[in-house]
């Protein structure tokens, strides 16, 4: 399992933000550098730094921050 803090450190890196920037009502629509480019990056990221394989029904649903943390939680990914 991986804290909130490495997720939001993976999504920094990917979105070109500091780390202390994420928060959770952040969405594809009101950050700049999440484009369609950077969301499959941020999926490629994500699924090979926790090890696991989203269904492409989490992928499209990921559109917030909250929604990545909430789909990573129901996985047993964040602790």
């Amino acid at each position: 399992m991986t804290s909130l803090k490495n997720l939001h450190q993976v999504i920094s890196e990917v979105l070109r933000l500091p780390p202390d920037r994420i928060t959770a009502d952040m969405s594809i629509h009101k950050v700049d550098t999440w484009n369609s480019l950077t969301h499959i990056e941020l999926v490629v990221t994500i699924e090979e730094r926790f090890h696991i394989q989203l269904t492409e029904d989490e992928i499209v649903a990921m559109t917030s921050i909250a929604e990545v943390e909430r789909i990573l939680g129901s996985r047993g990914v964040l602790a």
